[in-house]
């Protein structure tokens, strides 16, 4: 059973806030979505749906839900957006199922909300909410502006205030005369599209009032997801740096054994580089050749590896014409020039080439330790000297890179130089890396185990419970409303909810019968 319908089937069991949150914030973007990723479209499925005959599906306290109800076909139509754009077919017939049945119980929900809305008199939005949804408004039509401007008309921060404007304006005429949008009708639309959602956040706060945090509930949140982390990353440093650096995750958890470096990069002659790099590069191949040629098990030694050392590299790599894969025929190979073998790279010439790049800018390093050891900063000598743009960031020249000795984000020599080190205060002999010459500077030990709570990010788990605390409490109290409501389905509407639970009934036995066979082959 597709993945899917295990997904629709939650909202069947129970209509909770997250839902709700979901469909709101789907029908308030969903305009700025259809003018930064898709086409017009010339029909739409909800037009599609109205040309049939609409037939009743439900009838709630009273007031009747026919299979046109706007709520229903918005739900449908969302997600049937959604679906096909992750690959489904929008003609599956269990997905429309279980879209049906969901779109049928959000519309119930729906009508218990404008229900409860009049009893309270809390269906209008009010002016602040209004206020609200304009100015978020305005903000997305003006980032799907800019989109365009910088997509279309290639306005770039470069570019002059005339061709700036020229970019809007032509960003503007696009979204007038393919999408029919104007600021001001995108606004109105907008604000129209949230009523729903102010009607319904306006019945929350009457029933459910305010919901607030302790400073304890915040404490013990912070401390789960420090555990979380602790659990997660502690002796996995490359996984720790994946999600924290690479994926822009927050950790609340600091592995043990980090230390800040700060560091003078110097640029070398482009020369000296390339003719080490390259060096480099050949006497590693002569190496790895040696390697696979040298019987295993057996080491070289004495004469026989000094003769190895010195034997022409086509001797070491050269392999039979019928293993090379575009080989040509033996007589064409006797007829094809022949290119000189290159003399093999031995390690004292590798050496010769760091030793020059080392001496190219021995004068300069010279330099600047005098002046570290006569009381300069380094901080100061950064500014002077480094030439890596990293070390402009306010936050890294004071606390430093954060280096662990099996960190993957760094050149490994600028890894290895910043472990040699042996405490704070020290500052390395010049380390080649890949872009230069380092001085390295050990700045700081990094504190292992829970980062300090900063007010931001107290504040944000604050919302967070809180957001958590009125989900909660929606969904506890939608659900009352359902017990307490008379719900007469139709047989047509039956038929839409059998079928639905037909489903997530098979897709159960589906999941049960997977786990049992993946169990049995442990």
């Amino acid at each position: 059973m597709e993945n899917w319908i295990r997904r629709i089937s939650a909202i069947l069991v129970a209509l909770t806030m997250l839902l709700g949150c979901a469909l709101a914030e789907g029908t308030e973007a969903a305009v700025v979505a259809d003018l930064t990723e898709t086409e017009p479209a010339e029909e739409t499925a909800a037009e599609e749906t109205a040309e049939e005959e609409p037939v009743l599906l439900v009838s709630v306290n009273g007031d009747e839900i026919w299979s046109n109800n706007e709520d229903m076909q918005g739900l449908v139509d969302y997600y049937t957006s959604y679906y096909t754009s992750q690959g489904y077919s929008a003609d599956d017939p269990d997905m429309l199922t279980a879209l049906k049945a969901a779109g049928m119980q959000w519309a119930i929900e729906s009508a218990l909300y404008h229900q409860k809305a009049a009893e309270l008199g809390t269906e209008e939005m009010t002016e602040e909410q209004k206020a609200e949804y304009e100015a978020q408004a305005r903000e997305e039509w003006e980032n799907a502006v800019t989109q365009y401007a910088t997509y279309m008309g290639g306005a770039t921060e470069e570019s002059t205030e005339e061709e700036k404007a020229a970019a809007r304006l032509q960003a503007l005429s696009y979204l007038e005369s393919n999408y029919g949008y104007t600021e001001e009708s995108y606004v109105e639309e907008f604000v129209t599209s949230s009523r729903e959602t102010a009607m319904r956040r306006n019945v929350q706060k009457a029933v459910l009032g305010e919901f607030e945090v302790t400073e304890d509930e915040i404490k013990a949140y912070f401390d789960g997801q420090v555990e979380s982390d602790r659990q997660q990353f502690e002796g996995n440093v490359p996984m720790y740096e994946y999600y924290t650096k690479y994926m822009g995750a927050e950790s609340k958890y600091v592995p043990e054994g980090y230390r800040g470096i700060t560091h003078i990069l110097l640029k070398v002659d482009e020369n000296l580089m390339k003719t080490y790099q390259e060096l480099s590069a050949r006497l590693e191949e002569q190496q790895e050749a040696e390697e696979q040629t040298q019987p295993a098990g057996e080491e070289l030694t004495g004469d026989a590896a000094e003769e190895t050392a010195e034997a022409p590299a086509e001797e070491a790599t050269e392999a039979p014409a019928e293993e090379t894969a575009e080989a040509p025929a033996a007589e064409e190979a006797t007829e094809a020039p022949t290119e000189e073998p290159k003399e093999p790279v031995t390690q004292e010439q590798v050496d010769a080439a760091k030793q020059a790049i080392l001496d190219s800018v021995k004068d300069q390093v010279e330099e600047i330790m005098a002046k570290y050891q006569a009381g300069t900063s380094f901080e100061d000598l950064i500014k002077e000297y480094g030439n890596d743009p990293g070390m402009e960031i306010e936050e890294n020249l004071k606390n430093g890179y954060a280096v662990h000795q099996e960190s993957i984000l760094w050149d490994p020599a600028f890894t290895a130089g910043a472990m040699a080190l042996e405490k704070v205060g020290d500052v390395s002999e010049p380390v080649l890396g890949t872009n230069g010459i380092h001085l390295l500077h050990y700045t700081r030990d990094i504190p292992a185990g829970p980062v300090e709570m900063t007010p931001e990010m107290h504040d944000r788990m604050k919302e967070e419970l809180i957001s958590d605390k009125e989900s909660e409490a929606v969904s506890k109290m939608v659900g009352e409303w359902m017990d307490a409501a008379e719900i007469v389905y139709t047989d047509e509407g039956q038929a839409i909810m059998d079928a639905a639970q037909a489903q997530q009934a098979e897709s159960v036995e589906t999941t049960e019968a997977t786990e049992e066979t993946l169990a049995g082959d442990q």
